[in-house]
């Protein structure tokens, strides 16, 4: 019973030891353009990233903002591209999105570019980003995941072993 509760607790451990643990955040900015106007380099907001990590995003346009009861309709926003600090661009047209491997530590100002059209609220839109951060295990922690298996795996053959004796 004892080993059944070892290896359950082992195989918890490597499942938690292997899980990348991702961080969801946004960034964004009141852009008030005049009607109609396109925008070109516009800072969203910037990104931290504390660990190596991938960064997946996108960019987007609020469509409207509430004051109590009432709804008002803002600009309607439309990407043409974007930058994420040094790491470039990679924008997906169809979904205004980028995706980024292996990102080093660092911090990385987003830009968007791209045309805002309409709005009950002339030149006034919200032009943002969200994104994730999914940090990038090094293969350090493998090796440690892998001796600490063996070792709980060495511990519980013994026991068996002794138990079997006596």
């Amino acid at each position: 019973m004892k080993l059944k509760s070892i290896l359950g607790t082992a195989a918890t451990a490597a499942v938690l030891a292997g899980a990348s643990l991702g961080a969801n955040a946004a960034t964004g900015t009141i852009y008030a353009p005049p009607a109609g106007a396109s925008f070109a380099d516009l800072e969203v907001g910037s990104i931290y990233i504390a660990t190596l990590s991938d960064l997946v995003g996108s960019f987007f346009g609020a469509s409207s903002v509430a004051y109590g009861p009432i709804i008002l309709t803002l600009g309607s926003v439309t990407f043409t591209s974007g930058t994420v600090g040094t790491l470039g661009t990679d924008l997906d047209a169809s979904a205004a999105g980028f995706s980024f491997k292996n990102v080093a530590v660092g911090n990385y100002i987003v830009k968007a570019s791209g045309y805002v059209t309409g709005g009950q609220l002339p030149g006034v839109s919200l032009v943002a980003a969200n994104y994730t951060v999914t940090p990038v295990p090094e293969p350090e922690s493998y090796a440690l995941l892998l001796a600490g298996l063996g070792l709980v795996g060495t511990i519980a053959r013994r026991r068996m072993k002794a138990s079997a004796e006596a």
